[in-house]
C-alpha cells in the first residue's frame, strides 16, 4: 500500500485535538485524494485507489463523500486554503508596509516553492479550463473566505498607511506583479531558478505602495 501524502497540502487536524473515528477516516480520505489528484488529475482519479491510500473500504469512502466531484471541490478548497493562510498577517503599525508586505510575499513563496503544491495547481487549472463552472465556483469560494491580503490592505488604510478604493481590485494588482514572477513561470514549467531575487520582489511592492501610500 503506497504512503498517503503528507506534505504542504495535507489537511491540517492539528486544531481538532480530538477526532471521533469516523471524523478521522474523512481526513484520511481527502488526504489521499489530494495525493491522488496530485498523480493522475482529475479524470484519471480512481475512488479504487484514494480508498487504498485511505485504507478504507470503497464504500466507505462514499459514505464520506458523494463523489469524486465533490472530493475534487474539497482538494482545491485545501489549495486555496494553504495559499490565502499563507497570505494573512495582520497589520503592525510598528513596522513599515514595505517590510510586511515583503513578509507575506516570503511566506507565500515557501507555499509555492513546494512542488507539491504546484503539482495540485496544474490540476486544478487544467479541471477549469476543461469546466468554467468549476472555476466560477472556486473563485467565489476563495473570495468568500476571511483573510488574506484583502486583510492586511484594510487594516493599513483603517491606520492611515494608504488609501485604498477597492480592496479587491488592489489585490488583484499586487499578485498580479508577485505571480508574474512566482507562481505562473513554475506552474508552466518556464523557469529552472530555484530562488527569487528579492530585488524583484521589492520593486513590485514599491511600485504598488507608491500608488496606493498616503504620502
Amino acid at each position: 500500500m503506497r504512503k498517503i501524502f503528507s506534505g504542504t497540502l495535507s489537511v491540517n487536524t492539528e486544531a481538532i485535538p480530538k477526532l471521533t473515528r469516523s471524523e478521522q477516516k474523512k481526513q484520511d480520505v481527502l488526504r489521499a485524494a489530494i495525493q491522488e489528484f496530485r498523480m493522475f488529475g482529475f479524470a484519471g482519479a480512481s475512488m479504487d485507489r484514494i480508498a487504498e491510500l485511505a485504507g478504507a473500504s470503497k464504500r466507505t469512502v462514499y459514505n464520506h463523500f458523494v463523489s469524486k466531484e465533490q472530493l475534487f471541490e474539497l482538494a482545491t478548497t485545501e489549495l486555496w486554503r494553504s495559499s490565502k493562510s499563507a497570505a494573512t498577517v495582520a497589520f503592525d503599525p510598528s513596522k513599515s508596509a514595505e517590510q510586511q508586505l515583503l513578509t507575506i510575499c516570503r511566506q507565500c513563496l515557501a507555499v509555492y516553492e513546494q512542488e507539491d503544491f504546484i503539482e495540485l495547481a496544474r490540476v486544478v487549472m487544467a479541471e477549469y479550463i476543461r469546466s468554467s463552472e468549476k472555476a466560477q465556483a472556486a473563485m467565489q469560494r476563495m473570495a468568500n473566505q476571511e483573510g488574506g491580503l484583502e486583510l492586511w490592505l484594510a487594516q493599513a488604510q483603517q491606520h492611515g498607511v494608504l488609501v485604498v478604493p477597492d480592496i479587491q481590485i488592489a489585490v488583484t494588482q499586487f499578485w498580479g506583479m508577485f505571480k508574474a514572477f512566482v507562481f505562473w513561470p513554475r506552474v508552466f514549467n518556464m523557469t529552472t531558478e530555484t530562488k527569487v531575487d528579492e530585488a524583484v520582489l521589492l520593486s513590485s511592492i514599491r511600485m504598488f505602495i507608491s500608488f496606493y501610500s498616503t504620502k
